[in-house]
């Protein structure tokens, strides 16, 4: 069971890596568990008598375990080294190549059990700090079978040291040994697609967070939105922000430019809004802070950072003359009333727009109104 278990996870998983299906992480760990499937079945094969068999085979499982902790790293880092796993268990093979006698058979399975073990141990940390980085519940699960398998195989060890194994596989009917070998066979069974389904809810986190993120700048979008405002409690400020002149912009240097300018809003509203703040673009040329647990003056703050820092971004883009401006409106209070503070916030922007546009009497306005209204916030383009 053990050797079939091993090789039907090392063919699926090479089979669905050469697809293109997956990483490289799939690589490394079908290629594992094919040789430790391999591996289990050596014993079978006892009988024919060859020298070179045991000892080889032996060597190809400590890979085996490598391969398998290598698949776990890939999976956490594509880009993650390799030499080392394979350097240590190259070290920790070197004795087995040697270790030939027939009457050590179970002096020889404590030392590939306790180096299985140590792969096995490198893993569940990896797994945990998988599962803690990504908020992956499969880690955690992986993490525990991995763990029992280290728990189980070590106590096999310790039997095996002892000498209660005896030098025939066929001999060990029944006690400890038996259970013990037999519960690390089943926690294999289970564990070789633990990674299959770890990869299957990452794909789910990554679309959840596509469908969740406005393509363009990487804000949250209107869907984000009405998520996070379920969980939004106290008191708050939201900040409405809209650029000057934007349709102008567009119009004069072609929307590639535009698009360059609403990355730097973008940017300069994620750095300066807090880490209990979120920003999400409302549409066009128009963004949504939300931050939770700040008062008008710090609210006023962060709008004069944003300010600066667009001001900063936009001299740089296209020269100190660039003519687009930033208008930014406020509203602190109760979440609980957040609609109300949205319309307080859109309203306090078009008043900042008409004050920053009075000289020349251009007041923007919604392309789709004629005049400013309370919802306006829902409009795609101010221009």
């Amino acid at each position: 069971m053990a050797a079939l278990s091993s090789l039907v996870a090392g063919v699926v998983h090479l089979t669905a890596a050469a697809g293109g299906r997956f990483d490289s992480w799939a690589n490394w760990w079908g290629g594992g568990h094919l040789l430790m499937g391999i591996g289990a079945m050596v014993p079978l094969a006892r009988g024919l008598e060859l020298p070179w068999l045991v000892p080889t085979t032996n060597v190809l499982e400590v890979f085996s375990f490598a391969a398998i902790h290598i698949g776990v790293r890939r999976f956490a880092d594509p880009a993650s080294g390799i030499g080392l796993p394979l350097a240590i268990a190259g070290i920790l093979a070197l004795p087995l190549a040697f270790w030939t006698d027939p009457a050590a058979m179970s002096p020889r399975i404590g030392y590939l059990t306790i180096v299985r073990s140590i792969f096995d141990i490198a893993t569940v940390v990896l797994a945990v700090r998988i599962a803690r980085r990504e908020k992956l519940r499969t880690g955690w699960i992986m993490a525990v079978m991995f763990a029992i398998t280290v728990v189980l195989f070590l106590g096999l060890a310790g039997f095996a040291v002892a000498g209660q194994l005896g030098i025939s596989l066929k001999g060990m009917r029944g006690g400890p040994p038996a259970w013990m070998a037999a519960a690390g066979i089943t926690f294999l069974m289970f564990r070789g697609f633990s990674l299959l389904t770890m990869d299957a809810e990452r794909c789910e986190h990554r679309l959840a967070t596509l469908a969740e993120r406005d393509g363009l700048t990487g804000a949250g979008n209107r869907t984000a939105f009405d998520q996070a405002r379920r969980d939004w409690r106290g008191d708050g400020a939201v900040l409405v922000i809209d650029l000057d002149r934007f349709k102008e912009l567009n119009d004069c240097h072609g929307h590639a430019m535009g698009d360059a300018v609403l990355g730097i809003i973008t940017r300069s509203a994620m750095q300066a809004v807090p880490p209990t703040g979120r920003v999400f673009r409302w549409g066009g040329d128009e963004f949504v802070c939300v931050v939770l647990d700040i008062d008008d003056a710090m609210a006023e703050a962060i709008a004069e950072d944003i300010a600066t820092r667009f001001a900063r971004g936009m001299a740089a883009l296209l020269g100190p003359d660039h003519g687009t401006g930033v208008s930014i409106g406020r509203a602190t209070g109760s979440l609980a009333i957040l609609d109300a503070l949205l319309d307080q916030a859109d309203g306090a922007m078009y008043a900042e727009k008409r004050r920053r546009q009075s000289a020349t009497s251009d007041t923007q306005r919604s392309v789709a109104q004629s005049a400013p209204s309370p919802h306006l916030i829902s409009q795609s383009q101010h221009g």
